[in-house]
């Protein structure tokens, strides 16, 4: 049977890297909430890059994509949405259109995985359907499974609390032996991701329902998974199991 791993940050990148694994990147609050919403509300594509710029040389070769992102938590100016699972979930108009996506911390993460086997997006709002397409994928490729508990880009590990939480319960649902890994925080979800340290800063920015939204279970099934690098983006697409 293969084995998972968890590692926080950069380290997990490194990990999914060398060991050519299933990546499972984890950034609980919120970008994992947002990229999972928004192929639940339709959208085929989105781009995801690192830096704002590049979000903004995407918008002029591709004027019909819509903007979504932050920078410190905060949307950014001219964008269509913040990087925001509730404000994805009441948008209207979604189905078919192409996103370009950026954030602090989720989008930095998926680009760290580009030698891995296969990149997917996850956290406990697809926590079931992202641990089946892991678990089919590893059995094909017969790779271990390292899913990046991300943290926030810039800060130490103890600001991946909801991230880890939300690992292990993806980890707990693929059902293969953990064999590395930071402890597992105990607690209910709810409590767990309002009192991290980034929560607290959601909160405090009066984002209490974002919060709430990213720490519930099997909300949607849909599974973002890299389908290509170009330059410095990487291309997601909702996971497909035909050829």
């Amino acid at each position: 049977m293969a084995e998972v791993y968890i590692a926080v940050g950069e380290r997990g990148c490194q990990l999914a890297n060398e060991l050519e694994a299933i990546a499972i990147v984890v950034d609980a609050l919120r970008a994992s909430a947002t990229l999972t919403s928004l192929f639940e509300r339709g959208v085929f594509e989105v781009w995801v890059v690192a830096e704002l710029e590049q979000a903004w040389q995407l918008k002029q070769e591709m004027p019909d994509a819509l903007l979504i992102g932050e920078r410190n938590s905060i949307k950014i100016e001219g964008f269509d949405f913040s990087n925001s699972p509730t404000e994805i979930w009441e948008a209207e108009n979604l189905s078919g259109k192409r996103a370009i996506f950026t954030s602090t911390t989720g989008a930095r993460r998926i680009l760290g995985c580009q030698g891995a086997s296969a990149v997917l997006v996850g956290s406990t709002v697809n926590a079931t359907a992202v641990a089946k397409v892991a678990r089919e994928v590893s059995g094909k490729q017969n790779r271990p499974v390292v899913i990046v508990a991300s943290g926030v880009y810039g800060h130490g590990d103890e600001w991946a609390t909801e991230d880890i939480a939300a690992a292990w319960a993806i980890a707990e649902k693929i059902g293969f032996t953990v064999k590395e890994a930071p402890s597992q925080p105990v607690g209910i979800l709810d409590e767990i991701f309002a009192t991290s340290l980034h929560g607290r800063e959601l909160l405090a920015l009066g984002l209490k329902e974002d919060v709430r939204w990213c720490a519930q279970v099997d909300l949607v099934s849909a599974v973002p998974q890299v389908y290509g690098f170009n330059r410095n983006s990487a291309i997601l697409r909702t996971h497909s199991s035909k050829p």
